[in-house]
C-alpha cells in the first residue's frame, strides 16, 4: 500500500500545518502504487495469448496460401490440357475446312448438272407434250379430211 504523504515543513514558519481535509498547493503527487503480481501475470497471460494468435493467424495465412496454389497449380494443368486438346481439334477442323474448301467447285459443278439434268427432263417432257399434241391434231385434221381411213395408219 501508499505511504501517508509527508507533512510541509511550514510549521516552522508561524503557520499552521494544514489538515487532510485542506489541499496544499505545494504538495509533490504521490507516485502510483506498484503493481501486483496478478496484474502482472494478467498482462503476462494477455501478451503470451497475443503472440498465439499472430502465430496462428501467420499459419492460417500459410496454410491457405499453400490450399490456394495447390488448386492454381491444378488449375494451370487442366488448362495446358484442355488447351493442348483445343489446339488438335482446332487444327483438325481447319484441315476439313480447307478440304471443303478445295472441293467448293466439285459442288458447284455437280449442282450445274443436277440443274442441267432436270432442264433437260422437263424440256424432254415438254418435247413428248408438244409431240403428243401435234399428233393428235394431224390425226383430227386426218379424219376430218377423211383423206386416210383409220386402217392405213395402223398398217403404216
Amino acid at each position: 500500500m501508499a505511504k501517508p504523504a509527508p507533512l510541509p515543513k511550514d510549521t516552522a514558519k508561524g503557520k499552521e500545518p494544514a489538515g487532510p481535509d485542506v489541499p496544499d498547493k505545494d504538495k509533490t503527487p504521490t507516485k502510483r502504487p506498484g503493481t501486483s503480481g496478478t496484474e502482472l501475470g494478467l498482462r503476462a497471460n494477455r501478451e503470451k495469448a497475443s503472440s498465439a494468435f499472430q502465430r496462428a493467424a501467420k499459419a492460417e495465412q500459410a496454410y491457405r496460401a499453400k490450399r490456394q496454389a495447390r488448386a492454381a497449380r491444378q488449375d494451370v494443368a487442366d488448362g495446358k490440357k484442355h488447351l493442348k486438346e483445343g489446339w488438335g481439334h482446332a487444327k483438325a477442323g481447319l484441315q476439313c475446312l480447307a478440304r471443303a474448301a478445295r472441293a467448293v467447285p466439285s459442288v458447284v459443278r455437280e449442282k450445274q448438272v443436277a440443274r442441267r439434268e432436270k432442264g433437260d427432263a422437263k424440256r424432254a417432257e415438254q418435247a413428248e407434250k408438244k409431240r403428243r399434241k401435234l399428233e393428235e391434231e394431224i390425226e383430227r385434221a386426218k379424219r376430218e379430211k377423211g383423206d386416210e381411213p383409220a386402217g392405213e395408219e395402223a398398217a403404216a
